[in-house]
């Protein structure tokens, strides 16, 4: 491990300002700082200051600064990982989308399926891969993602989308029956001579 990797580790609030860049990790950092600078300050330089007695104070006092900081630093890591996943999803999902945009369906399956499997409840994925199957012609699989959307608890924000694939699912469905069903038997009308009676028959012949 190199000295910069260890400092990080062990410095409250350095390595989130490093990985993150949000001020709040630069204000615990720089407090701690402060604090460390003073205390050695006050120990090792102006040794007249402080009582020989109170140094140890001090000393605790810095290291359970250290902890307290090291927890906070941890517990707001932990939050802007989250944050940063989604945003990462977000992004994935705009790929899915441009995908899915120019065409390349197959592409856009992926991509998807790829964020269902760290997020199995994103809204806008499983509605994408609904209208996805609805064009492949694969219309069990898109109602059955609309199923998947709606027993979510946004449910209600896609009332109208899942309405509109609804539809359009109807409607594909009954057209791919009509093309299936088979063609329609029209009789061919009789001949004249089928129609005519035994006596026009006779008359015919005897002309």
């Amino acid at each position: 491990m190199s000295c910069f990797s260890l400092i990080l580790g062990l410095w409250p609030g350095l390595s989130g300002l490093v990985r993150y860049g949000r001020g709040v990790f630069l204000i615990l950092a720089a407090g701690f700082g402060l604090l460390a600078s003073g205390t050695l300050f006050c120990c090792g330089y102006w040794t007249e200051l402080i009582a020989p007695e109170s140094k140890i104070w001090l000393a605790g006092g810095v290291l359970a600064a250290h902890l307290v900081l090291s927890l906070v630093s941890a517990a707001l890591s932990t939050l802007f990982s989250g944050q940063l996943a989604y945003d990462e999803e977000g992004d994935r999902y705009l790929m899915a989308l441009e995908a899915y945009l120019s065409g390349n369906w197959n592409e856009t399956e992926r991509i998807a399926r790829a964020i269902l499997r760290r997020n199995r409840r994103d809204p806008d994925t499983i509605l994408l891969l609904a209208t996805l199957c609805r064009h492949a012609e694969r219309y069990a699989e898109a109602a059955a993602w609309l199923d998947r959307l709606e027993t979510l608890e946004t449910a209600e924000k896609w009332a109208e989308e899942i309405a509109f694939e609804r539809a359009e699912l109807a409607e594909a469905a009954a057209g791919e029956e009509e093309e299936d069903a088979p063609p329609e038997v029209i009789p061919l009308p009789a001949r004249e001579e089928e129609n005519r009676g035994p006596a026009e028959r006779r008359r015919a012949v005897g002309r």
